[in-house]
């Protein structure tokens, strides 16, 4: 019990700091964008054909598309994404340390999509992301996203329409 609140306290400091340099950095919508990264909480109703249709609908292809689900155990197989993240990619320290995660976060995105809830493994992961612009929702830290969608959103057409429409009103 003791060992299970030290390592929270530890992975809350991580995501704090982490949310603290996030901050700091100076973020803008790229004109045009060439690659979008995607965290995402599959207790969502989504599929990958929905973001990879996302993907075409604003000009990308599916080569220019990276997504990371999460897996809240590792031995469940996941067929949503080829690349996950599961409790244990975390080390006591707060650190990432899972194969996937690392990989994910060593690419720079134009966009990222942080396609969860309230979730910290998946905030320390998108926080320690290099991405040019984010967009998420309501329910996770605001220093996380640039463009803040209401977590009340059902459906992932919703949302498809709505990142689009505001991703042309930013210019």
């Amino acid at each position: 019990m003791i060992l299970k609140s030290l390592h929270y306290k530890l992975l809350h400091k991580k995501i704090n700091k982490s949310l603290k340099q996030l901050s700091n950095q100076e973020r803008i919508k790229p004109r045009k964008i060439r690659s979008l990264g995607c965290i995402i909480d599959p207790n969502f109703p989504v599929s990958v054909d929905s973001f990879t249709d996302l993907c075409f609908s604003i000009g990308l292809k599916e080569k220019d598309l990276k997504i990371i689900t999460f897996q809240e155990n590792k031995n469940t197989f996941n067929v949503f994404s080829n690349m996950n993240i599961t409790p244990t990619c975390i080390s006591f320290m707060g650190n990432l340390s899972g194969r996937d995660s690392l990989e994910f976060i060593s690419y720079n995105y134009d966009m990222l999509i942080n396609f969860f809830k309230s979730n910290e493994l998946l905030t320390l992961l998108s926080s320690k992301t290099n991405a040019k612009f984010r967009v998420g929702f309501d329910s996770v830290d605001s220093n996380l996203n640039d463009l803040i969608f209401s977590d009340q959103i059902k459906k992932f057409s919703d949302f498809k329409f709505e990142l689009i429409k505001y991703l042309k009103m930013i210019k």
